[in-house]
């Protein structure tokens, strides 16, 4: 009787130590791995390789983790048969399957994704020697299912996921809404072509080039655009650009006699 008890409980633990390990695995995200390494934090190297092949990984925990439920399921059976007879193999598959399910499954996984961040980190390096040992076995399982594997790459980490992430940080409040706003323009900046902003040179505010900041004065302090072109005579014939800041600036320093040409800064021709 005891042998029977304590085999149960070596199954169910071996089992719920695979179940714990691999829901820990799968929901540590790629980038809190990368960052963990970053930090150089214990075992973060192990971790960072077992994200990177995921698919070995988790093949392998799968097959230990039903190899012990199976052989296990066995043993126990066959120590019950020969204990109590074969008419009490039903009611003790009933009671294993079902500790299995709430002991070895359900728990640990909700414990390993509640704590993804040091379990991972606790079962990486050993997770990564039984990948080395069991890695002939699993790579022979995922190649005879490669052809149901073949499809698009898809990038690690998107854009439109990164948007995501952000408003999320946001409702979490782990990020300001300016700053979820900034990072927002950036993509968006980056998605913009130059002619998409372009206007037409008769609306572009020009200043002229040779007259002095005493002339500009009231032009320059009421401009609504932190760079302004500026033209020698024709107001078509741009030749360069200069920065309102640095025009106010002068201008503060009572510079009136200096000419807006003295700040023009070379401009990119589009």
């Amino acid at each position: 009787m005891l042998t029977i008890f304590i085999t149960i409980l070596v199954v169910l633990t071996a089992s719920a130590i695979c179940s714990m390990a691999e829901a820990a695995l799968l929901s540590l995200p790629f980038v809190r791995a990368r960052l963990l390494f970053e930090k150089k934090r214990p075992n973060s190297k192990d971790l960072l390789y077992l994200k990177d092949n995921i698919s070995d990984t988790v093949g392998m925990i799968v097959i230990l983790n039903n190899t012990v439920n199976i052989i296990g399921s066995m043993f126990i059976g066959q120590q019950v048969a020969e204990k109590f007879g074969n008419h009490w193999l039903g009611p003790a598959s009933g009671v294993l399957t079902f500790l299995i399910i709430i002991v070895s499954e359900i728990i640990p996984k909700a414990i390993g994704e509640r704590f993804k961040i040091p379990l991972s980190l606790f079962f990486a390096k050993s997770v990564r020697w039984l990948l080395v040992i069991f890695r002939p076995f699993v790579k022979g399982v995922l190649n005879a299912a490669h052809p149901l594997l073949k499809g698009q790459h898809v990038p690690r980490i998107t854009e439109d996921e990164i948007k995501m992430m952000l408003k999320m940080a946001r409702v979490e409040g782990t990020v300001e809404m300016d700053e979820e706003v900034l990072c927002s323009r950036v993509f968006k900046l980056n998605d913009i072509r130059a002619f998409q902003i372009m206007k037409p040179i008769e609306e572009i505010y020009v200043l002229p080039a040779d007259q002095t900041l005493a002339e500009l004065k009231e032009s320059i302090i009421n401009c609504q655009y932190s760079r302004i072109a500026v033209y020698d005579k024709d107001p078509k014939d741009i030749t360069g650009m200069v920065q309102q800041m640095t025009l106010l600036r002068e201008i503060a320093k009572d510079n009136y006699g200096a000419r807006v040409r003295d700040f023009i800064v070379k401009p990119v021709f589009v």
